[in-house]
């Protein structure tokens, strides 16, 4: 199913019923237009996008038939001057991307929790990622540990990098 970007109506602060959303492993293709429109200005990164990557998986969240929210998780370590000692069992968090009117409606949580499980079961030890300066609560929330100040790339959001070791759930 390719994901569309569409406008939704959300009635109520959650989904409706636990049949609203569904969370699965997409293609990257099926992602790719809520991450062209979602992460704008970010120029859009071609299809295979990571083509380097040792393993990588999609994660989608589903609000009925509409893609809600996105995610691809790729083996990669972080750099070893940043505290990571999971060489080779280390997974990044790119491309992570809601669609505006699914926010803080727990559909990026159920992505996230989706590839920590993921990468729990492919024997992964530490999960890292730049997240954008008006994420970081949602990182925090979840468990992750911010390394370092804001950090500037042109062309891109401000950001910062953020750690969590795979371990048992995170519960807030």
């Amino acid at each position: 199913m390719k994901g569309q970007v569409t406008q939704a109506h959300v009635t109520s602060q959650f989904p409706t019923s636990d049949t609203d959303l569904h969370v699965c492993l997409i293609s990257e293709e099926g992602g790719f237009d809520l991450r062209t429109s979602e992460l704008a200005p970010a120029p859009p990164k071609p299809v295979p996008a990571y083509l380097d990557a040792k393993a990588l998986f999609h994660v989608g969240a589903y609000c009925g038939s509409v893609l809600a929210s996105v995610g691809t998780f790729t083996l990669e370590d972080m750099d070893s001057d940043q505290g990571s000692q999971s060489s080779g069992r280390s997974w990044r968090i790119r491309g992570m991307a809601t669609a505006r009117d699914f926010r803080r409606l727990g559909f990026a949580s159920a992505v996230l929790d989706h590839g920590l499980r993921e990468i729990r079961k492919r024997g992964g030890l530490l999960v890292w990622c730049n997240g954008r300066t008006t994420a970081r609560w949602f990182y925090r929330h979840h468990g992750f540990e911010q390394i370092g100040g804001e950090r500037q790339v042109p062309g891109l959001q401000p950001h910062y990098r953020f750690k969590r070791a795979i371990g048992q759930p995170h519960h807030s």
